[in-house]
């Protein structure tokens, strides 16, 4: 008879938890989407081109807020030198995870901490294998 009524106990707890758990589930870690990154980042990134050779990249990186974003870069790309500034938009979502597509034609997928300081991203072109972080400087 114990044993069951510790079983029943058990039971109760878990389905009395479990709306929190689930509301806890649908709650947004992003809730304010594009508002999340703004200001000013500095970026770095690294990797390799398929066919090309390696690549490292570093940068600023400024997000308006509302969905547009502008890339000032220096990059080495197996060896050669190159500097340059591209934009495009942006979309962060609810979960913190966030697209971007640049002028020059290049799409990067990322994740954002919920605060939008930080975030990690990989760029999602075929043949392309790069990723990197960027970090706020300011707002």
């Amino acid at each position: 008879m114990t044993k069951r009524l510790l079983i029943f106990a058990l039971a109760l707890t878990t389905f009395a938890a479990a709306p929190h758990s689930l509301k806890a589930a649908d709650e947004a870690l992003c809730p304010l989407g594009n508002a999340t990154v703004h200001g000013t980042y500095m970026t770095q990134g690294t990797g390799s081109i398929v066919g090309v050779g390696p690549i490292s990249v570093i940068g600023l990186m400024t997000f308006d807020g509302k969905g547009t974003g502008v890339l000032t870069s220096t990059s080495s790309l197996n060896g050669a030198i190159s500097t340059g500034t591209v934009s495009g938009p942006y979309t962060v979502n609810s979960d913190c995870t966030m697209t971007l597509t640049l002028s020059n034609g290049t799409h990067y997928d990322s994740v954002v901490a919920p605060d939008g300081r930080t975030a990690d991203w990989i760029e999602t072109d075929p043949g392309t294998i790069v990723s990197g972080a960027v970090m706020r400087l300011s707002h």
